[in-house]
């Protein structure tokens, strides 16, 4: 499903050799110290960095190649605050072809997210919640999740956990 062999990345201070595989069904946690890696990894693997040596396959193919399989949610980034989740659904409709606007919608009323405000106006746990929703929505087969439940209270971390 994932294969990641001597990913390279070098930066003044830091070097990353990172070599991995997972298979299908398996959750695979990375952990490390803050600076370790962790986040340089799973961007080299979305091509959001250029690797400085290394390969990586995701589903047999060159991680590149076919992203429409993987659902990502980083802890700093996400939709533009200024979007509604109606908003958001409509983007993802043109992106991904198995996306199901309306149980998404559902969904989002499912977890008390409100489809007709602006993400910005959205607690931290809801805008969680709402990150991890919208990498399961278009039936990803592999999530990359950078952090997912940073920040959230116990009650909305065991939220996002069971999603």
């Amino acid at each position: 499903m994932l294969k990641i062999s001597h990913l390279q990345k070098h930066y003044r201070g830091f070097s990353l050799d990172c070599s991995m595989e997972v298979q299908p069904g398996m959750i695979t946690g990375l952990i490390g110290r803050n600076g370790s890696g962790k986040s340089t990894t799973f961007k080299a693997l979305l091509g959001l960095i250029h690797p400085d040596g290394g390969e990586i396959e995701v589903f047999g193919k060159k991680a590149e190649e076919d992203k429409q399989k993987l659902g990502v949610v980083f802890a700093d980034s996400g939709f533009s605050m200024y979007l509604t989740a109606a908003g958001v659904a409509n983007i993802m409709k043109s992106i991904y072809p198995d996306f199901d606007r309306e149980e998404f919608l559902q969904q989002c009323r499912r977890f008390d997210l409100p489809t007709d405000k602006k993400i910005k106006e959205f607690s931290t746990g809801m805008k969680a919640k709402f990150k991890v929703l919208a990498a399961l929505s278009h039936k990803a087969e592999l999530l990359i999740l950078d952090e997912p439940t940073v920040g959230l209270d116990v009650i909305a971390r065991d939220e996002v956990l069971n999603m």
